[in-house]
């Protein structure tokens, strides 16, 4: 992407940044920032389930409301800018993310009270995500915007480091309610991002609101749609369970050794993912998107697979595949998100991210649920039984992502595509 001053060029019904560098800039920061809530139990689940009592579902469930909350409300929030522009939406979702997080640290105190705050917390980012990155691809060159909607979906992963990061340095020092207290302060300043974003009329389209049908006419789109699904099914599982596994692999006999605040740990091996899906989305469009999302998407695979032949075994080779796993599982979300939005109609794309988007978060919800599930059924979260079918049930994200993009339509020549 070109940096230094921008040109603004005006599109039919909308504004356009030829290079656009700072809205890649300042959207990304955003979403680093409304991230912050995303992580915050999970980084802190042993501690929480212990305080009160929970069994491995009801932290299952915990862990995965949040993305319920983002998948039921997607499909209204990220259509609705391609009608109105998305700055004020912005703006209320980010409250509205400060505010559950926030609310959880002075009123949680059981299951059913932080089910409903992360739930509305769902709610909150489903507002900031997709919005901004529609927000960005108005602001941006078609030419630029493979590589913009790369680089802000790698973001994510820089968030999801920060959430962890944040939540486990903080607790260490002042407990888990001061680390949901900074998570709820983060999506405010998130809403002074948007003053760095070039001026411009908001984005409105004429054209009726293409149906469900409309869209699955779209083979390629589906397609990526599919994959994402599957990516975020393994995604959010092993970012909701990470903390919780390893605590007990280090809790058994031998295993024992001097770690920082799991939490940092979790943050670390997750910022890993960031440039390793940046330099994976501009592969993929150099070299072909297919053949280096479905061999990310096979290493991926076969690293659960191996964490599930290893569970319960010495945190010497438990701990490396845990890092490699949060590397593996989100190299490919850039490659995939340029994709989608290559083979989306640009009159339709709040509508075509709308339902990426539900497809992804709906597996992110499922994943951490099933996950406590089949632990619950198979032995506990102290089980090597439990843990192994765990790591068999997430490695199916992969999978699944692999056979859709294998499915998909043939791609131009590298030369030939948006970049």
């Amino acid at each position: 992407m070109s940096g230094g001053k921008l040109s603004l060029t005006r599109e039919p019904g909308r504004v356009v940044s030829t290079g656009g560098a700072l809205p890649t800039v300042a959207l990304s920061l955003g979403l680093i920032l409304n991230l912050a809530p995303l992580m915050t139990f999970p980084a802190l689940l042993p501690e929480i389930a212990s305080q009160w009592s929970l069994t491995s579902s009801q932290a299952g469930w915990i862990g995965g409301v949040y993305f319920a909350g983002y998948a039921v409300s997607v499909p209204f929030l990220a259509s609705a800018t391609d009608r109105a522009d998305g700055r004020w939406l912005y703006i209320g979702s980010a409250l509205l993310g400060a505010i559950s997080s926030l609310a959880f640290a002075t009123f949680a105190h059981g299951y059913i009270a932080a089910l409903a705050l992360r739930f509305l917390g769902g709610i909150g980012l489903a507002g900031t995500h997709m919005p901004g990155l529609n927000l960005l691809m108005d602001r941006v060159g078609r030419l630029y915007q493979g590589r913009a909607a790369g680089i802000y979906t790698s973001t994510y992963a820089a968030g999801s480091a920060t959430s962890y990061l944040l939540a486990g340095a903080i607790d260490a020092s002042f407990g888990w309610h001061a680390a949901f207290f900074a998570a709820g302060a983060a999506p405010l300043l998130a809403i002074g991002t948007l003053v760095l974003l070039p001026a411009g009329s908001a984005r409105r389209s004429d054209r009726p609101r293409p149906t469900v049908y409309t869209l699955l006419q779209n083979r390629s789109l589906i397609a990526y749609v599919a994959a994402f699904a599957g990516n975020t099914w393994e995604v959010f599982a092993v970012r909701v369970w990470f903390v919780a596994y390893l605590a007990w692999v280090l809790s058994l006999p031998g295993n024992h050794i001097t770690l920082p605040a799991l939490g940092l740990v979790a943050g670390v091996a997750s910022l890993l993912g960031v440039p390793a899906s940046i330099i994976m989305a501009e592969f993929a469009s150099r070299y072909g998107r297919r053949r280096v999302i479905i061999g990310i998407c096979i290493a991926s695979s076969a690293t659960c697979l191996v964490l599930a032949v290893t569970a319960g075994g010495s945190v010497w080779i438990v701990l490396p595949l845990l890092v490699l796993v949060q590397i593996t599982s989100f190299a490919d979300v850039g490659a995939l998100a340029g994709g989608a939005i290559i083979a989306a109609d640009p009159a339709q794309r709040g509508s075509a991210l709308a339902l990426y988007a539900l497809a992804g978060f709906a597996t992110g919800f499922a994943a951490p649920v099933a996950v406590g599930m089949f632990l619950d059924r198979f032995g506990g979260a102290t089980s090597a039984h439990g843990w192994a079918t765990a790591f068999i049930v997430i490695a199916l994200g992969s999978f699944a992502a692999a056979i859709a993009i294998a499915a998909a339509p043939s791609e131009q020549a590298p030369g030939h595509r948006a970049r």
